[in-house]
């Protein structure tokens, strides 16, 4: 299970950072259709110079490509520098993945106090990723300190994250909450789902 929740942290994290294809035409969105298409040099070509005069989105996705190796050399430190742009701009999928790498100790020193900072404010965008991430933390002790009700809820809202490219996150986020719940007693989950349902209802206003 240890390794299951590991490997669906990495692959929401590139997916997270994917934006959508954009309905307009320019050169980010043409990076942003080559990267959909898995030409990752191509979208390189056309976001590094966006990249370069300050674009938030085409920051985010030169970071992305040094992450995951896509079409370059893996290379975090390049990543970290990259994304760090972003997320200085409030790019929430930004926030996300730099939360990641100071969690993970990749291109930056460990330190996971930041990176619970930067979850929340990647998970107050609802970034299912950020969710998850911070449902994690709260269960495991790490950063913050252990507390099964936080877990509860922030994996309640990452089993409530949508699109069928989440379908795994939302069955781990499942399991992981329903153990979750097995140690509270009955007024504690009732506490939680009041406000898991108080974010579903802010969220459907959105």
């Amino acid at each position: 299970m240890i390794a299951r929740c590991k490997w669906v942290v990495t692959a929401v994290l590139l997916l997270a950072v994917a934006s959508p294809l954009a309905p307009r035409a320019g050169p980010y969105e043409d990076g942003d259709s080559a990267f959909h298409r898995k030409n990752y040099e191509v979208a390189l070509q056309h976001w590094r110079p966006l990249a370069a005069a300050g674009h938030a989105d085409a920051q985010l996705g030169v970071a992305t490509l040094y992450y995951g190796g896509l079409g370059v050399v893996m290379d975090y430190d390049l990543a970290f520098e990259w994304c760090a742009k972003a997320a200085d701009q409030g790019v929430p999928r930004a926030q996300y993945m730099l939360a990641a790498m100071y969690r993970d100790g990749k291109g930056v020193q460990q330190d996971q106090a930041t990176a619970v900072v930067l979850f929340r404010k990647a998970a107050d965008h609802d970034v299912p990723g950020a969710h998850y991430s911070l449902g994690l933390m709260y269960r495991n002790g790490t950063g913050v300190g252990a507390d099964l009700g936080e877990a509860y809820y922030w994996l309640s809202l990452a089993a409530e994250a949508p699109g069928k490219d989440n379908a795994q996150l939302r069955s781990t986020a499942s399991y992981l909450r329903d153990q979750a719940a097995a140690k509270l007693n009955r007024e504690q989950v009732a506490e939680v789902q009041q406000r898991v349902a108080k974010w579903k209802s802010a969220a459907s206003l959105r």
